[in-house]
């Protein structure tokens, strides 16, 4: 894996040790790291079950986008819908783009024209 998973992975369970078992609260953390970390990781994970499962080491944009648009829509629309302890909130739906931009940019190969690097496709090593 790519540390465009391993750095939200890390990020996602360094904040939920301290929310839920040391019980320190910050703000913005509680509120917007979620949604971010939630993105970066399904479409890495998503990326490595296509390598193991079909041998396809590549996802296209559209197949992204189109698990992007699915997880703002289950967990802003359909979640609030039928439980009253999730709530919409458009600032989620900017972090789970945040977290596309962050896969997109340091996974996939867009980072090659933006920057002049080397090619960093989405291929598993």
């Amino acid at each position: 894996m790519h540390f465009s998973f391993w750095i939200p992975a890390a990020l996602f369970i360094g904040h939920q040790i301290m929310q839920k078992i040391i019980e320190i609260q910050f703000s913005p953390f509680d509120l917007y790291l979620d949604p971010f970390c939630f993105s970066a990781i399904a479409i890495s994970l998503w990326t490595l079950e296509r390598k193991l499962l079909f041998n396809q080491s590549t996802i296209s944009k559209l197949e992204v986008r189109m698990l992007v648009l699915f997880l703002i829509l289950y967990s802003e629309f359909f979640l609030p819908y039928f439980f009253p302890q999730f709530v919409f909130d458009l600032w989620d739906v900017v972090m789970i783009l945040l977290g596309y931009f962050w896969f997109y940019l340091f996974k996939n190969k867009l980072i090659k024209y933006f920057f002049g690097v080397s090619e960093m496709s989405s291929k598993l090593k």
